[in-house]
């Protein structure tokens, strides 16, 4: 699928839109590559990438672990095959690394260390 989004809005409800679908039932879990990788720590799978994107979008809180757990999504959409609602978690992590490297979802500098390119003054 061929996504443009012309607006830092339109992104930021399509991508709460989809999310916001998750029942959090962890399905997802058993097929992503990364959730091994990170010790089984929740960020590094589907459903902690869900609820970092969820609270970063509603309540504003982004934190290097969740930052962390973002930019290692491989977007292979293994989570979306095993997902009952198909929740397109990679488009989402596509769409809201996007809005953190230009700087759009706004990050306090010790986290903006862990964002690729964000400008640093």
């Amino acid at each position: 699928m061929i996504l443009t989004v012309t607006k830092v809005e339109n992104a930021e409800k399509l991508i709460y839109r989809e999310l916001v679908k998750c029942a959090f039932c962890g399905f997802c879990e058993y097929a992503c590559p990364t959730l091994k990788y990170g010790d089984f720590r929740r960020q590094y799978g589907p459903r902690g990438r869900v609820n970092a994107i969820l609270l970063a979008l509603r309540e504003k809180i982004v934190t290097p672990e969740s930052v962390r757990g973002i930019f290692t999504c491989l977007e292979c959409g293994a989570c979306t095959l095993h997902c009952p609602a198909k929740i397109d978690v990679a488009m989402a992590v596509r769409l809201f690394r996007a809005l953190l490297i230009h700087g759009k979802i706004k990050v306090s500098e010790e986290v903006a260390k862990y964002v690729p390119m964000v400008s640093r003054k």
